[in-house]
């Protein structure tokens, strides 16, 4: 149909190979449908199709909100006639008539992501112009697109039609031939069929068992499924015309009868309509000149009539057949016996009649031939077949019309056996006559096998018979002959054979669905095992959770402790200057400070309430710039290996935490070495499939970043494996660990939304594995901005602290910086100091305080008041007053207890510089023009036009600033953070390069890197609070825009910057 299309080049990559349906898509129209272009199309998309076109296996996928249809060669006849059509046809339209039924599968894969699957699922097709029962296993997949969301449906999908109604109609042949096997007589058989054609009322919704009387009239039987036995169809099936025409049997019966039907009230079974055709089958006993009767069956609505259904209803029609041709041979032999009987009676008075009649009346003579006649008619009519044999020789005395026909019609009357049948020799039928002969004693055979030659020079034909010799014993007691007596049951037998064959396989079937039930009953113990398991885990999550509250409020009160030591230590080291024998006793307090901060850092980790600073970090280059740290903490006992994959993904966490994570995890493993041995720290892409994730509540199935840390040493077991992570517990001797090294890597991990497992023999050594999810933003390049010059201030700080120890230090700390301090103890009274008009320049709180007002509503009151008030938070625990997911809130500075009264410096010149700058651009910032300007006081432009990337993540700080460059001149041009500023450098020349330090991700002297590296390289100007951090070795030509600063602050600054001539434009 397609060999003469021409195919365009320009799909052949995407629609690959040379199937019917590859070249059919590469031909189609696609600029009419919603997908449009192919060139376009996500690659998700694209690889699904390749996949689809190459697969011989029946397939199908839907792509977009409509769910659009593409499928493969394999899957056309399932199609039928909506093939070529249904290409690219919303799913909906294409099988509306099944619409329903797989609407919420297909809403499961889109709305959830969820794979779904049946088997031999039910459906009504529409597919060659009729509905149709079918049977489908298939599953739906998501197909993702290129932004990792669900956007197509695959499906694999098997049709199992034929099986699955074989099956069905196997299993009702089983049933009746079980049923028949037990039946005995003329009603035990129909009762049998009644039952069980009942029970598949898909293929038969209806079937009635007519059976002819000795007039040819057909009498119904049984009612033996679903029709009412007052039904008006039921019995109106005397004339050919009738509503079944079951007369016309008995002029054709070699096949069922076929009959359209259209009366509305007919029983519909297990369908929503009733049948549409009826089928009449012959009931025919291949021994008989006519048939028994006929089974009537109203046929599935939902199939075709075709040969298989009527080779099925034709078995089950012969299996009916030769149970009641049983019943009626052995209602028979009863008879027989009795005419047996009879004919001994009548052949011994014929004697005394005929020896009578020579003694008295010759004219008797005629009377005894007349009955001797009758005699021989009706052993010539009987059913049976019947021979009198006479002497030791078996000679053909009398043989009847059915002998005849079981021989072959041969003229064998005067002729010893031998002769007359002479194939049968060594066949065992003369010697078993031999024996009846010389015994007297008569032989009962069913089912035996002859091999005659019924018709002449022809060969041999293989008949089962059942049959009596019975010797003919004479008045003085010896055998004149034998009178044999028997039916030919060929078709019985091999009728027999064959529901013996279907027997033996159905047993087999029985079997291996036994077979695969007791696998499915394994799977099912290995689920409730996993269950078992991951009930398990969430108790022990639980448990984890409930420690980490505890040490989370433990936390707090410890780092309130730590700053009153460390606040009056560091104000003591300045009483004591001089003194080197107090100066070190002081630092030695210090350290244990330090030590103890460490320590509440840990518990904050365990119970996942530190405040991160996550960054995009590249773990390979981190831990190898970790290397000469490990070789001092870890000592020369121990060789240390590092393996970094190639391709690394990048992943987002806190740096410092993650390097304090693995150094503990190194120590741990060293500790487990105390002889020495091998340590090995690996980092590796790595996919946690779905499989695992269903294993793992707490997992999400992805992509991750791997670090493990292995050692060599004792290992651990099971039950300490289940107790590692919970805080102050330990392996080590008392006083060589804490108990919360893992317990911080624990809840480091978590907080990071990663996974953490342990695999551990014991005197095999330990693996503990991190799992951190990939980022796929570009690597943050780290830097330490602490360092720098302290300065002081004059302006008026409120202190809020419920602590009166740590209050009284920090207020010491600050007056020592040159600031003016108020102090409150809760947030309700440093309220009422801001409503008394007190001028303030930071409130800097504490964030966990008693009383009704909390600290984040007492600044939100306090900026109400005072619009120019900056705010700095501070606490050693956060809980979620200002924290969330881990991370800071947008907005909020927050300095960490217990801190340094460097860290406190450089925290409230940061926050005062911010608050400045806003406020002045509030004020309009020297920006804004005077009602009646002069024209000394316009904005002095410069000579000079410079091209000036503008980079701040302060959105009204960006907008003042830019708004002030543009006024003096300038072209600007304006980015949020350095990854945004370094897109437009890409494309963009710029003579300067305007940067605020604190940027977010990447800061401002990292920008300053990248521009400084570029050629040739703009001019840099730092924006900052305070100025420290800032290298004037590495940015020698760089200035430093102090915050707060106005418009001649800038022009100021600008107008310095040494600028190549070349590359500004003139004014």
């Amino acid at each position: 149909m397609t060999e003469n299309i021409k195919i365009p080049d320009t799909y052949k990559d995407i629609f690959v190979g040379d199937s019917e349906m590859a070249r059919l898509l590469r031909v189609h129209d696609w600029a009419a449908t919603p997908l449009g272009s192919p060139q376009h199309w996500p690659d998700g998309l694209k690889v699904a199709l390749r996949l689809l076109l190459t697969s011989k296996f029946e397939m199908w996928l839907g792509w977009g909100p409509d769910i659009h249809f593409f499928y493969n060669d394999a899957y056309r006849p399932t199609l039928g006639n909506k093939h070529p059509r249904s290409i690219a046809m919303p799913t909906r339209e294409l099988w509306a008539e099944i619409w329903d039924g797989i609407k919420g599968r297909l809403e499961t894969v889109y709305q959830k992501g969820e794979a779904t699957w049946d088997r031999a699922l039910l459906l009504i097709l529409e597919r060659a112009g009729y509905p149709e029962e079918t049977y489908h296993t298939f599953s739906y997949s998501p197909l993702l697109g290129d932004r990792g969301t669900v956007e197509g449906v695959f499906c694999a999908v098997s049709e199992e039609t034929d099986r699955v109604i074989s099956e069905r109609r196997l299993e009702s042949l089983r049933q009746l031939a079980l049923a028949l096997a037990g039946a005995q007589g003329h009603e035990a058989v129909l009762d049998a069929v009644e039952a069980e054609l009942a029970r598949n009322d898909r293929d038969m919704p209806f079937a009635l068992v007519y059976l002819f009387d000795e007039t040819g009239a057909p009498v119904l039987a049984r009612n033996c499924a679903g029709m009412d036995p007052d039904h008006p169809c039921a019995h109106a099936a005397g004339a050919a015309e009738g509503p079944w025409g079951v007369k016309r049997v008995q002029l054709d019966w070699t096949a069922p009868l076929i009959d359209e039907w259209t009366h509305a009230d007919l029983p519909t079974g297990s369908w929503d309509r009733p049948p549409t055709k009826i089928a009449v089958v012959p009931l025919v006993d291949r021994g008989n000149d006519r048939p028994l009767g006929a089974l009537v069956v109203g046929l599935n609505p939902y199939r075709p009539a075709g040969e298989q259904y009527l080779s099925f209803l034709e078995l089950l029609a012969g299996q009916i057949t030769a149970c009641l041709t049983s019943s009626y041979a052995f209602e028979a032999e009863r008879e027989r016996a009795a005419a047996l009987a009879e004919v001994a009676t009548m052949r011994e008075e014929a004697s005394r009649v005929l020896e009578q009649a020579n003694r008295q009346l010759i004219s008797e003579v005629e009377l005894r031939t007349q009955e001797r006649d009758r005699i021989r008619r009706l052993f010539r009519q009987a059913p049976s077949f019947m021979c009198i044999l006479k002497g030791p020789d078996h000679v053909f005395d009398m043989v009847n019309d059915a002998y005849q026909q079981l021989v072959g019609h041969r003229d064998v009357v005067g002729m010893p056996l031998r002769d007359g049948l002479p194939e049968i020799a060594g066949q065992g039928f003369i010697e078993l006559l031999d024996r009846v002969y010389q015994t007297g004693e008569p032989f009962v055979g069913r089912n035996l096998e002859a091999h005659l030659q019924r018709t002449p020079e022809g060969p041999l034909e293989t008949r089962f018979v059942n049959l009596i010799y019975q010797p003919i014993v004479e008045p003085d007691g010896s055998v004149s002959g034998i009178f044999v007596d028997g039916y030919d049951v060929t078709h019985q037998k091999r009728a027999e054979d064959q529901l013996h064959n279907l027997n033996e396989t159905l047993e087999h079937r029985v079997e291996q669905r036994t077979e695969e039930l007791g696998t499915a009953l394994g799977r099912l113990q290995r689920e409730t095992l996993d269950r078992e398991a991951a009930e398990a885990a969430l108790r022990q999550s639980q448990k984890l959770e409930a420690l980490g509250k505890l040490t989370g409020g433990v936390a707090h009160d410890f780092n309130n402790l730590l700053q009153v030591v460390s606040g009056n230590l560091q104000l003591l080291s300045r009483d004591i200057a001089g003194n080197e024998r107090a100066e070190q006793r002081v630092q030695n307090a210090l350290a244990g400070v330090s030590r103890g901060a460490k320590l509440a850092s840990q518990l904050l980790a365990f119970g996942r309430r530190q405040p991160l600073e996550p960054k995009v970090v590249n773990l390979g280059r981190l831990i190898n710039n970790m290397d000469d740290l490990l070789c001092r903490v870890i000592g020369e006992d121990v060789e240390i290996e590092t393996i970094v994959s190639g391709g690394l993904w990048n992943c987002l966490v806190d740096p410092g935490q993650i390097e304090n994570a693995i150094l503990n995890l190194a120590i741990n493993a060293r500790d487990a070495m105390p002889d020495g041995g091998r340590l090995t720290i690996e980092a590796a892409n790595a996919w946690l499939d779905d499989d695992y994730a269903r294993q793992h509540d707490e997992v999400t199935a992805g992509q991750y970043v791997m670090v493990a840390v292995t050692d060599i040493g004792t290992g651990m077991a099971p039950e300490i494996i289940d107790q590692v992570f919970e805080p102050f517990f330990s392996t080590k001797p008392e006083g060589k660990g804490t108990g919360l090294g893992l317990s911080m890597v624990h809840g480091l991990v978590k907080q990071s939304g990663g996974h953490i497992k342990i695999y551990s023999e014991v005197g095999e050594g330990t693996t503990i594995k991190l799992y951190l999810r990939r980022e796929t933003a570009r690597e943050d390049i780290l830097t330490d901005t602490s360092t720098g010059p302290v300065r002081g201030g004059s302006e008026t700080v409120l202190v809020v602290e419920d602590d009166d120890a740590v209050r009284e230090t920090a207020v010491c700390l600050l007056s020592e910086l040159g600031y003016r301090v108020l102090k409150a103890r809760d947030a309700q009274s440093a309220l009422t100091v801001i409503e008394s008009g007190v001028p303030i320049d930071l409130l800097f709180t504490d964030v966990v305080m008693p009383g009704p007002l909390r600290s984040p509503e007492l600044a939100r009151r306090a900026k109400e008041r005072l619009p120019n008030l900056a705010v700095l938070f501070t606490s050693g625990y956060t809980e979620n007053a200002i924290v969330h997911h881990g991370r800071l809130d947008p907005g909020v500075e927050l300095l960490s207890k217990p801190y340094t009264r460097e860290a406190l410096a450089r925290k409230v010149r940061h926050v005062l510089a911010n608050e400045a700058q806003h406020r002045l651009i509030a004020e309009g910032g020297g920006n804004a023009p005077e009602p009646s300007p002069s024209p000394a006081s316009q904005p002095v432009r410069e000579a000079r036009t410079l091209r000036i990337l503008l980079v701040e993540d302060d959105g009204l700080i960006r907008f003042n600033t830019a708004d002030m460059l543009a006024d003096l001149g300038h072209a600007v041009l304006e980015a949020e953070d350095a990854e945004a500023a370094e897109a437009l450098l890409g494309q963009n020349e710029v003579d300067l390069v305007l940067t605020d330090v604190g940027l977010p991700k990447a800061s401002g002297i990292d920008l300053a890197r990248t521009v400084k590296a570029r050629v040739p390289a703009p001019a840099i100007i730092f924006a900052s609070g305070d100025g420290s951090g800032i290298s004037s070795t590495e940015f020698p030509d760089a200035a430093i825009l102090l915050k707060p600063y106005s418009q001649e602050d800038l022009r100021r600054v600008v107008s310095a910057i040494s600028l190549d001539p070349a590359k500004s434009d003139p004014a």
